[in-house]
């Protein structure tokens, strides 16, 4: 079974089993594309490729799977704790005008 994956910038294909799991599949990029496994997500259509076999998620012979990076984000500590802050002080005098 043939599979391809799109990215940015190019199509690759993937000679896979139907058996193959989706861990094992991105392997298989992470040693092609250099890409780290733990930040691939695969979405065919809609879905999103989580666990589980190629076949078991909907996978069929010669289908284009999205490859998306997921990045790791968030407020940092420091910015967090300094807005949490001044929301505290922001509801501190919201009550007392109240009062």
């Amino acid at each position: 079974m043939q599979i391809f994956v799109a990215t940015n910038t190019a199509t690759t294909a993937y000679a896979v089993d139907q058996s193959t799991s989706v861990d094992a599949l991105k392997a298989m990029i992470e040693n092609k594309e250099f890409l780290p496994s733990n930040l691939i997500r695969l979405v065919n259509g809609a879905n999103a490729l989580e666990g589980g076999t190629l076949l078991g998620n909907g996978v069929q012979d010669e289908d284009t799977l999205s490859l998306v990076l997921e990045v790791p984000g968030g407020m940092r500590g420091k910015w967090r704790k300094k807005r949490m802050r001044r929301l505290r002080r922001k509801r501190r005098k919201m009550r007392q005008r109240a009062r």
